[in-house]
């Protein structure tokens, strides 16, 4: 029964195809896992969304990967991680949120404690990471900045939006950035140039990926089969606008469509 319930998929899911980068990682550090991933198109996005909305959608998320009995969640969505005390209300199974690992790791490498978060409205709004770093002696530069979610490194606007919007994190004291939204990180080229190389820049991704691992091995569930593992894709969206918002991801073969 316990080999069966560790051959089980890790359920994932985002507001939209920015959890892709946390499910990189992921695999990276659990190559033996299987995964479904769900990219809640038809909802996205989260972070322009009232607290009830949001929560109504991260509700039905965990209740459909309850139901395809899986044995682990990551909620690869800050804005959704807002609501993991909620869900876990739900559920025996281990539920992790990108937003406590992501900050604690911020937090290990910065010198100065001076750090900047950049996120949704809902997430800057909410203030947990501000709640998490300034009870760790942080100095937080938070920055809403929702319309990076509308843009991809191949954008022609994606450079003018990133300095019109952290254009005010020039000359602060940051040491370390955050990027408060599982999308942002696919904008790190734009980012980069404006607020240069000698930054640490967080993506939720590894930290993550470090604290499911630790909690499958304390649950004694990593995955020990030798079966090549299997990653399904889904959308509750257009299946081929998702398609295309996932070109830059080239691990990923199929999409297929949900309703929930």
């Amino acid at each position: 029964m316990r080999c069966k319930m560790r051959e089980r998929p890790i359920g994932v899911f985002d507001s939209g195809v920015g959890g892709l980068t946390v499910l990189d990682e992921l695999i990276k550090k659990l190559p033996n896992e299987n995964y479904l991933y769900i990219a809640d198109e038809a909802n996205c996005p989260y972070g322009t969304k009232t607290n009830d909305e949001i929560e109504t959608c991260v509700v039905n998320l965990v209740y459909y990967l309850i139901k395809q009995n899986v044995k682990a969640i990551v909620i690869a969505c800050n804005t959704a991680s807002l609501f993991v005390d909620k869900v876990r209300k739900l559920t025996t199974i281990p539920i992790i949120d990108v937003i406590e690992p992501t900050s604690s790791y911020a937090i290990k490498v910065s010198k100065n404690k001076c750090i900047g978060i950049l996120g949704t409205s809902a997430t800057i709004k909410k203030g947990t990471y501000q709640k998490i770093l300034k009870e760790n002696n942080v100095n937080t530069y938070p920055v809403a900045c929702s319309e990076f979610v509308d843009y991809n490194i191949n954008s022609d606007k994606a450079f003018e939006i990133v300095n019109n919007k952290l254009e005010c994190l020039k000359n602060t004291d940051i040491d370390t950035i955050i990027y408060g939204c599982t999308h942002f990180s696919i904008l790190e080229k734009p980012i980069k140039k404006l607020l240069g190389q000698n930054i640490n820049y967080i993506a939720c991704g590894y930290p993550t990926s470090i604290k499911l691992y630790e909690i499958l091995k304390e649950n004694n569930l990593l995955n020990t089969s030798t079966t090549l593992p299997v990653i399904n894709v889904y959308t509750t969206g257009n299946v081929e606008k998702t398609k295309k918002a996932m070109s830059w991801y080239k691990k990923i073969d199929e999409v297929k469509h949900i309703n929930l």
